[in-house]
């Protein structure tokens, strides 16, 4: 959408992986040299850890293009399974071909395959992603895959990828075991300020990027917002780009950086801050328009006069600010708060889809570009309007069916063509309709983790406020929100379900 604007050729901050735009500053490159050599020196066991964001499947994937061809590797991209699930999915990430019922069944054909690849002189990897999601139990039986070697060689190569949390895992005393066979270990650390700055000028350069577009003082604020986290500085970085496009400017400076952060903080952060702003008397008391300062000379025979009032007024604020945080986490049906959801836990598959039933069917306003896809653009109701019709109810009231509802491909933030369309008539009637406000609520799927799953919904939701905003729509008629995989409206049991819950849903609400 903002590319032209930019005059660049392809996005530059997409949340998914793309090895063109890969960069490997001072901590990245160190970790990358370090893991390599414990592969081609076969350690056994290695390990690379890192905050949420920072990398390291990236890593992971330039490592594997650096690795001989020939190598036998093996990937579980989530290792929170039964014993037996886990040995049949290592089964077909190796090719064996066929499925088992026992353990004991895996391991003969498993040794098998390990001594035919030695014979050939090929490595073998396996690496576990997610690590932090292995039970001690589950851990024990990934160590114990590796007492099958020979007498002078490690056959198999076990490396574990996972989010800090992992590291205390590994000093359990149930897992020590693992811990003593872990002979190679990196953790990313999150970028410095002058890497992050170099971070997002190499991303901007490969997208086509012929000038500057971040002012350095704009990079600092990226910074201090998201801490060095690449996964952070693409989301806040993209936002910023789609706001300054919709702003008409090209160049991106902190006041822009400082209103995406406000939009991409969650919303119990925005009021555990007020609430911390009021206790701390970060925010001043309320005072009588007509009063006046004492003099200089008389404020210390003022200050009695003053301080029961202003103390009174700040408890006032503190109590305001607790019942609004109180009926935000427990009397919203909309929302819910971070910790009353950890840990991570979802509903059943036939919970959902008895909260599918009680959805209304969406049907499409438009046909999708393959059948098998959920629509780009869809609204509630019942059966599906013709085209012609539905382009006539758009123009005159959007939201004559209810709310509309834009889908989002996996692990993507983009507004597409259809989508923009869309977007086009409700700004044109929010334009005539001046006391109408609407509310953007931002859903995933519920792959991943929760904080990420939130994230992403957030700036989904922000996106689609961004671009009602820069159409002229008052940005207080807009109301984002991201809730990540709460309220599905199919099964993420399937592609298809997780495909139609990953969306971005607007509502009108009459003043």
């Amino acid at each position: 959408m903002y590319l032209r604007h930019y005059q660049l050729h392809r996005k530059p901050f997409q949340i998914t992986t793309d090895p063109a735009f890969m960069w490997l500053g001072e901590k990245h490159g160190e970790a990358l040299a370090t893991l390599k050599y414990g592969i081609q020196e076969n350690k056994g066991f290695l390990l690379l850890t890192g905050d949420v964001g920072t990398g390291k499947t990236a890593l992971i994937k330039m490592l594997l293009q650096t690795i001989d061809v020939s190598a036998l590797v093996a990937t579980v991209p989530d290792p929170g399974m039964e014993p037996i699930d886990f040995f049949n999915f290592l089964a077909d990430e190796f090719g064996m071909k066929r499925r088992f019922a026992s353990k004991g069944e895996f391991l003969i054909e498993f040794k098998r395959l390990l001594l035919t690849a030695h014979a050939a002189n090929r490595q073998v990897l396996l690496i576990v992603d997610e690590a932090q999601r292995l039970s001690p139990d589950m851990l024990e039986q990934v160590r114990l895959l590796s007492n099958i070697e020979l007498e002078n060689r490690k056959l198999i190569n076990i490396f574990f990828v996972g989010q800090t949390e992992f590291n205390r895992t590994l000093l359990e005393e149930s897992v020590r075991a693992v811990r003593q066979r872990i002979t190679v270990s990196y953790h990313i650390e999150p970028l410095a300020e002058k890497e992050t700055a170099q971070y997002i000028e190499h991303r901007l350069k490969i997208a086509g990027a012929r000038q500057a577009i971040f002012t350095p003082q704009a990079f600092r604020r990226i910074h201090a917002f998201s801490g060095g986290n690449p996964r952070l500085i693409n989301i806040l970085c993209d936002h910023a780009l789609l706001t300054g496009y919709a702003k008409g400017v090209r160049t991106i400076d902190p006041a822009i950086i400082q209103e995406c952060e406000r939009e991409l903080r969650l919303p119990e952060m925005r009021a555990a801050e007020f609430k911390e702003k009021t206790e701390s008397g970060f925010i001043a008391p309320v005072t009588d328009r007509g009063a006046r300062a004492a003099p200089e000379e008389t404020a210390a025979e003022a200050r009695p006069a003053w301080r029961l009032p202003a103390l009174l007024v700040a408890l006032l604020l503190t109590a305001f600010a607790a019942i609004v945080l109180y009926q935000y986490r427990h009397d919203s049906p909309r929302r819910w708060a971070t910790e009353e959801i950890a840990p991570q836990s979802y509903p059943a598959a036939g919970s959902l889809r008895r909260e599918a039933a009680r959805e209304a069917e969406i049907q499409p306003i438009a046909p999708p570009a393959k059948p098998s896809a959920a629509p780009l653009l869809a609204a509630p109701g019942g059966d599906a309007l013709p085209r012609e019709v539905a382009r006539e109810t758009l123009r005159t009231n959007p939201f004559i069916q209810g709310k509309i509802i834009l889908f989002f491909p996996h692990n993507s933030n983009e507004l597409r063509k259809e989508v923009l369309d869309g977007l086009e008539e409700i700004a044109k009637y929010l334009k005539a309709e001046k006391n109408l406000k609407v509310r953007i609520t931002g859903y995933t799927d519920n792959v991943g983790s929760l904080t990420y799953n939130l994230s992403v919904s957030q700036f989904r939701a922000n996106s689609v406020r961004s671009f009602l905003a820069g159409k002229g729509i008052e940005p207080e008629r807009l109301i984002a929100v991201g809730l990540g995989p709460k309220d599905p409206i199919a099964s993420n049991d399937t592609p298809e379900g997780r495909e139609r819950n990953r969306r971005v849903e607007i509502e009108p609400i009459r003043d």
